[in-house]
C-alpha cells in the first residue's frame, strides 16, 4: 500500500514546492553591484562585484545573473563583449557574492549598468526575477593622443617653457614624478607619502602665457536642433586633452571651458584645470551642447579672470566668427576636429558565462 501512495505524495511536492517557494522568497530577495574604482583609461582593469542576499528561510538552488555592461565597458580587453551570465547558489538567510573583470573600451561616463536575476526553485517551473541596484559609478577618460596641431606663437612672442634651473616658487602648478636632477628642496613629501613614489613640485614660469581651451559641443545651429556623433566628440575630447597637456607643459595655466553637459551639469562649464581635472571632466561629458557657442565666448570674455588667447575645438566650420572675436577682444585659434580615424572596435554580442556558488 506504501507504494502507491509513495508516487502520489511525490507529485503532490512537486505540485506544493514551486508554489511554496515563490511566496517563501517573495519581497525577500535583493543585491547590489560595486566596483573597485571610479575613473578608468581605456584598456584599464576594474574589479567587478555582484552580491545577491537571500533574506528567506528557503534556499536558492539556482539563480542566473545577467550582466549587461554600458558601450564604455567590456569583459574582454580585446573586444567588446557587454552581456555576461553568472549561476548562482544561495543558502536560506545568506548572500553570495561573485567579482568579474571588466575593461574600459571607450570613453564616456559608463552608465547604466543593468543586473537582473532570474530565481528559480531548481526544476524551472516558477521563477522570481529581481533587479539588482547599481552602486557602480565608472567613468572612461580620453584617450591620450598627440595634438594635431602644435601652437608655437602667442601675441608676445614664441611661447617660452619654464626653466627648472630658475623656476617661479611663488606660484605652483602641480606635481611630477621625481627625476635624479630635481632639487630635494621641491620634493613634495605629503603627495610623495600619498601616491607611494616620490613626486616634486612644478611651478609656473613667470613668462608664461596663460591660454584657454574650449571644447565646442555644439552640432547645429541653434544647439538645441540636433547633438555631435558620440564618435566626433570622442576625437574632441582627444584632442582637447592633448592640446591641454602640449600647453600646460609649456609652463602656463590653463583655462578649460565647454558647453558639454558634464555629469548631472546642464550649464557650460569653465574653470583653472590641470590636465589630470581637464581628463577627469571630460570622462564625465556627454555629446550635448548646454548653450550656442557664442554665448559660452561672450562669458569667457566678460570673465576677468579668463585668458584673452583661446583655442577653440569644435566639429563645425569656421564661417566668418573672426570679426566676431574680435570685438570681444579674444585671440582665438579655431581647430575643427573630425571623428578618430582609428575607430572603435567592432561590438560583438558575446558572452561570459560563470559559474559560483554562495
Amino acid at each position: 500500500m506504501i507504494w502507491l501512495w509513495l508516487p502520489l505524495a511525490l507529485l503532490l511536492a512537486l505540485w506544493l514546492w514551486p508554489q511554496a517557494f515563490s511566496r517563501a522568497v517573495a519581497g525577500r530577495i535583493d543585491g547590489c553591484v560595486t566596483a573597485s574604482r571610479r575613473e578608468m583609461h581605456p584598456g584599464d582593469e576594474a574589479k567587478l562585484q555582484v552580491t545577491l542576499v537571500n533574506r528567506s528561510f528557503a534556499p536558492i538552488p539556482l539563480a542566473e545573473l545577467e550582466i549587461e555592461l554600458p558601450h564604455q565597458l567590456s569583459f574582454s580587453r580585446d573586444r567588446s563583449i557587454r552581456l555576461g551570465h553568472v549561476t548562482l547558489a544561495v543558502l536560506p538567510r545568506r548572500q553570495a557574492e561573485i567579482e568579474l573583470n571588466v575593461y574600459a573600451v571607450r570613453r564616456g561616463p559608463a552608465a547604466p549598468l543593468k543586473v537582473r536575476a532570474a530565481v528559480n526553485e531548481g526544476l524551472g517551473l516558477a521563477e522570481t526575477y529581481v533587479q539588482l541596484e547599481d552602486r557602480t559609478s565608472f567613468a572612461v577618460r580620453p584617450r591620450r593622443v598627440p595634438a594635431k596641431r602644435m601652437l608655437l606663437v602667442t601675441p608676445a612672442g614664441f611661447m617660452t617653457r619654464e626653466s627648472r634651473l630658475f623656476p617661479d616658487e611663488t606660484s605652483l602648478r602641480g606635481v611630477r614624478p621625481y627625476t635624479a636632477f630635481d632639487p630635494v628642496r621641491h620634493i613634495h613629501w605629503r603627495a610623495s607619502a600619498r601616491l607611494g613614489e616620490l613626486v616634486v613640485k612644478e611651478f609656473f614660469a613667470t613668462e608664461a602665457p596663460d591660454w584657454a581651451v574650449v571644447l565646442n559641443a555644439q552640432a547645429t545651429r541653434p544647439h538645441w536642433m540636433g547633438g555631435l556623433h558620440p564618435d566626433v566628440f570622442d576625437a574632441l575630447c582627444e584632442q582637447s586633452l592633448a592640446i591641454a597637456q602640449a600647453l600646460s607643459q609649456a609652463g602656463g595655466r590653463l583655462f578649460f571651458a565647454t558647453n558639454a553637459a558634464c555629469q548631472s551639469r546642464q550649464r557650460a562649464t569653465m574653470a583653472w584645470l590641470a590636465p589630470d581635472g581637464v581628463a577627469s571632466l571630460l570622462a564625465h561629458a556627454q555629446p550635448v551642447a548646454t548653450c550656442d557657442l557664442e554665448a559660452l565666448v561672450t562669458a569667457m570674455a566678460r570673465s576677468p579672470a579668463a585668458p584673452r588667447r583661446a583655442v577653440i575645438l569644435s566639429a563645425m566650420d569656421e564661417h566668418q566668427e573672426g570679426a566676431w572675436w574680435r570685438r570681444l577682444g579674444m585671440d582665438v585659434t579655431w581647430i575643427r576636429v573630425g571623428a578618430s580615424s582609428e575607430g572603435l572596435a567592432q561590438e560583438t554580442r558575446g558572452e561570459a558565462v560563470m559559474h559560483a556558488q554562495g
